[in-house]
């Protein structure tokens, strides 16, 4: 623009910026554009804001259309068309029919007769369907009150909607009514014509579709191929194959790709499959292509009969001449082709079904669960886990929901090749997807995860989810948890998940896991346990506590045994200490560590200790005196006692009590010589009443 040029109004300047970005398919430039102006609604002309609102009536955005147009000073009655026709796409018919009573309310407003074509085309789509009289009074109406003439589209839309609402004898009427009166503009076309004839046909009167055809011909209206199909259709469907011999002679009749579909699908419904047979050859003959609508109806139709290899070796040329590829006629159904994919993944062909089945997600086709869960067991069966997880990942992508056994295929399948982790991330997704598997499901897999090396965290996390769920534990499998989280130094981790299995009802195998550490020298994470088994009052023995404590002092953990040690004398509830053989080696290990008070400690209780067991002994072994009749010789040698030489006294207990109390008789004095030789015991004799010793 030079210098002396007028500067072009900020209005103007924004109107045709709009506009530019408008003739783009995607909206986000223009939205972006208009959220930098400072007042768009103001700024923008009329013009730059009905092109915006149609624009988005066209992208379907009706909820930002029908706001910019309630704040448009003046919408024009083609903008309000456009946003009435997306309402009534969507199915939005209470919108639409609000927008229009406050579009009528206003003083400015001016339907057209586009206006009336929108509604009689959209409204007998939605739902509610409108009456046919209300159609009647709505297509007298408009063009009574704002002085407008309905032309030929207005009238093939009210037809259209009489036939679809049922009453046809209305819709007669009114095509009569354009014979008669119709000039130019409102007199039957080929599409009225067509209308009513799919009406006759869709209620069975095949008479009626072919006089009307033949009206049509009188008028001088020439058929097309609508036309023609659309009674064969009919006639097929009423099973007047003679009328369809009829239409096949007519000259003016040249048979389509559709013509022949109709036919062959007519001789399949029926279970004429060589018929359908000889119609699909003669379209070969005739050079009419053959489309995935012909060859899936006489595919489904071979399977369904049982012959298989002609299926086949028609699959086998749709894909040769990759027909399904081909742009153009209709979407092809995947449902159609399930018998034949039931027949590949049942023989061994799971990857030949593959190729076809994704020929057909090619071409858009509508997504059908049968198939996919058909293909899905089919991989499995054949080991091809990787194409079944994968297929599995597609239904989700098109939010179709694998169901329990798709998922227990593909799990199944990767715990028997021993591929641990894409068992555990399916399993994963299935939980995801508000399924649960059996409780030996999740078993079986934590059972792999644990003998796979390198999937220790896998194995956590089912098992906390397990817990989470409420999943019945198996205690093997839960002390082999902990112990495979140990060896892979995610103690934390296993800490954690016994506290949980403990605060759940189940436990460990305790002493199995301590012992288990003990051999890996983890001598503190088995002194931890031991503590965790005295707080949930789960005994362990001596030879447990007495393995720890050696393990302790042989690594130099003092310290750590000591307190052990405490913990022990100071639980009640624990029955036996620790072997003699411990406790000695704990003293020389606190002596060692120059802890001498600990080393004192551990010496009174060993004394203690001592004294009541000799105690005990002592008295056992009193008390068998009483309950056995020794010979003097015997006494005097005390050789090893002969339990069949001893007989039980009067009202005493069974023998084989008395062959246990005759090794205690032996037994003790043995005891009670060597701790008398230590000057241990001199003491304890005098402590036991007289009345004890007979």
């Amino acid at each position: 623009m030079g210098a002396g040029a007028p500067r072009e109004p900020a209005s103007v300047a924004a109107a045709r910026k709009l506009h530019h970005l408008l003739r783009s398919r995607d909206l986000r430039p223009a939205l972006t554009y208009l959220r930098t102006l400072p007042s768009p609604l103001t700024l923008l002309p009329n013009h730059a804001l009905n092109a915006l609102l149609r624009a988005l009536a066209a992208a379907g955005r009706v909820r930002a259309a029908t706001s910019l147009f309630r704040a448009i000073p003046a919408p024009t009655p083609h903008s309000f068309n456009s946003l009435l026709a997306a309402l009534l796409r969507r199915g939005r018919s209470r919108v639409a029919s609000a927008l229009l009573a406050a579009f009528l309310r206003s003083p400015d407003a001016s339907p057209d007769v586009a206006t009336l074509n929108t509604l009689l085309h959209g409204l007998p789509a939605a739902s509610p369907r409108p009456s046919a009289p209300m159609l009647l009074r709505l297509f007298r109406f408009l063009p009574e009150a704002y002085g407008f003439v309905p032309d030929l589209i207005s009238y093939n839309s009210l037809l259209s909607a009489l036939c679809r609402a049922g009453d046809l004898a209305t819709a007669r009427k009114l095509f009569d009514g354009m014979r008669v009166s119709g000039e130019g503009d409102a007199f039957p076309n080929v599409v009225t014509y067509t209308t009513m004839i799919k009406a006759y046909c869709a209620k069975g009167l095949a008479d009626e579709a072919l006089a009307l055809f033949n009206t049509m011909v009188a008028d001088g209206v020439p058929p097309n191929r609508i036309t023609y199909n659309t009674m064969l259709q009919g006639f097929c469907e009423a099973g007047r194959m003679e009328l369809v011999k009829e239409v096949f002679e007519m000259e003016s009749f040249k048979p389509d790709t559709c013509t022949f579909n109709t036919l062959v699908a007519a001789h399949c419904r029926e279970g004429q499959v060589e018929d359908a047979m000889k119609v699909f050859g003669q379209m070969a003959e005739l050079h009419v292509r053959r489309d995935s609508a012909s060859y899936s109806m006489v595919i489904r139709a071979l399977c369904e009969s049982g012959d298989f290899g002609r299926a086949e070796e028609l699959v086998d040329e749709l894909l040769e001449k990759e027909v399904l590829k081909k742009r153009g006629g209709c979407v092809p159904l995947i449902a159609a082709y399930n018998p034949v994919f039931m027949y590949f993944c049942d023989n061994g062909k799971a990857k030949k079904a593959r190729v076809l089945f994704g020929q057909l997600l090619d071409r858009r086709s509508k997504v059908d669960f049968p198939a996919f869960k058909t293909l899905i067991r089919g991989h499995c069966k054949e080991g091809d886990l990787e194409e079944a997880y994968q297929l599995v990942l597609s239904m989700l992508k098109r939010d179709l929901a694998p169901d329990s056994e798709c998922y227990i295929a593909v799990i199944d399948g990767f715990m028997q090749k021993g591929r641990m982790k894409y068992a555990w991330e399916a399993l994963r997704r299935m939980l995801n997807s508000g399924l649960r598997p059996s409780t030996s499901t999740f078993h079986s897999v934590l059972l792999g995860l644990l003998k796979k090396d390198g999937c220790a965290k896998e194995a956590a996390d089912l098992i906390e989810i397990m817990l989470e769920k409420k999943i019945r534990q198996n205690v093997d499998l839960s002390t082999n948890l902990i112990d495979v989280l140990f060896k892979n130094d995610l103690n934390e981790r296993a800490y954690k998940i016994t506290k949980s299995l403990y605060d759940n009802g189940y436990f460990i195998k305790m002493e199995k896991l301590i012992a288990t550490l003990c051999e890996d020298k983890k001598f503190i994470d088995a002194a931890e346990f031991t503590l965790f088994s005295l707080q949930k009052r789960h005994g362990l023995g001596v030879a447990v506590h007495s393995l720890v404590l050696n393990g302790l002092c042989v690594d130099g953990r003092a310290s750590e045994a000591f307190q052990l040690f405490y913990e022990l004398i100071e639980d009640r509830s624990t029955y036996g200490i620790a072997a003699t053989r411990s406790l000695v080696l704990l003293h020389h290990a606190l002596e060692e560590a120059g802890k001498v008070k600990e080393a004192d400690f551990v010496a009174k209780q060993m004394r203690r200790s001592a004294g009541e067991t000799i105690r005990l002994l002592l008295l056992l072994y009193c008390n068998g005196r009483r309950d056995l009749k020794i010979k003097a010789s015997e006494k005097k040698s005390h050789p090893a006692p002969n339990p069949e030489k001893y007989s039980c006294l009067e009202g005493e207990r069974p023998c084989e009590i008395v062959k246990v109390r005759c090794l205690v008789a032996v037994a003790v004095p043995l005891v009670v010589k060597a701790v008398i030789l230590e000057h241990m015991t001199v003491h304890i004799w005098d402590s036991i009443p007289d009345e004890e010793i007979d």
